[in-house]
């Protein structure tokens, strides 16, 4: 929220969600409130409770406490990666670095051993996000890694085909789609150019991507990651932005040439399908 005066109409504010309503308070109430708002007066004005409580009711304060500090594996090694990491860099994330094999050898390790209480348990497993991060088609082995939201680890995943980016949907519960899921749904999508698909993500071809195509994409996964941990399972509409998928319910294609974002709905296959 930002509140902003209107020349010879007073006080203003802007929503999260992009629209624009004016404030019919005195000057002086307005910049007092604002201080508040913006942290530069740690004391709620007094003699206020009325307007702040107008301001609570109307959801403009966020009086939810911080998230607490979650801990993020990056699965996979390049720019890309880094640019990851980079990116997830701050306050509310404590990032580290490992590699695919690794990763996966632990978790299958690690789930094997779940019933031993004594069991050594390797760190990384026990993070509370993995983002998986390919500059290139996504490998099979990530396939792997779907059991990490049954150990209550979020489960994220960035590749890059060709001149796109494909975010696919994190998996934050049991049951959501995984990246077995995300090549069932796009080689059934292919129809008969199925083959050729499922030929391309053996191939792995490298992807002719640039710093700047690795900043794009880093920042798209670092928002979904920072709003997860921020507890925002649905993503904010408005008059800008009339309706968007959640997250966990959408396939994400970037297009690295023109910035274009196209989200393809994609639920979890059932059990019961061929």
């Amino acid at each position: 929220m930002s509140v902003f005066e209107v020349p010879g109409r007073g006080s203003a504010l802007r929503e999260a969600s992009g629209r624009l309503r004016g404030v019919d308070l005195p000057r002086g109430t307005v910049e007092a409130l604002t201080r508040w708002f913006d942290g530069a007066d740690p004391v709620p004005p007094p003699g206020l409770d009325p307007e702040r409580g107008a301001f609570a009711a109307a959801g403009y304060l966020d009086e939810a406490p911080p998230p607490r500090t979650a801990t993020v594996t990056v699965a996979g090694r390049g720019a890309l990666a880094d640019a990851v990491a980079a990116a997830l860099a701050g306050p509310g994330l404590q990032v580290r670095h490992r590699d695919l094999d690794s990763l996966v050898t632990a978790t299958a390790a690690a789930t094997t051993t779940d019933a031993d209480t004594d069991a050594d348990t390797d760190a990384d497993t026990d993070a509370d996000v993995v983002c998986a991060v390919a500059d290139g088609p996504a490998p099979a082995t990530w396939t792997a890694l779907d059991t990490l939201p049954e150990r209550g680890t979020a489960w994220f995943r960035l590749s890059v085909e060709g001149r796109h980016g494909i975010l696919e949907p994190p998996a934050v519960h049991p049951g959501d789609a995984g990246h077995a899921d995300v090549r069932a749904r796009r080689l059934a999508a292919a129809g008969s150019g199925h083959p050729h698909l499922l030929a391309y993500w053996d191939a792995a071809p490298v992807t002719p991507t640039g710093p700047g195509d690795h900043a794009l994409l880093a920042a798209l996964l670092a928002a979904d990651v920072r709003a997860w941990a921020a507890g925002h399972r649905t993503p904010a509409t408005g008059d800008l932005v009339p309706a968007a998928l959640p997250a966990r319910r959408r396939l994400r294609v970037v297009d690295l040439d023109t910035a274009a974002i196209a989200d393809h709905a994609l639920l979890p296959v059932p059990g019961s399908a061929p």
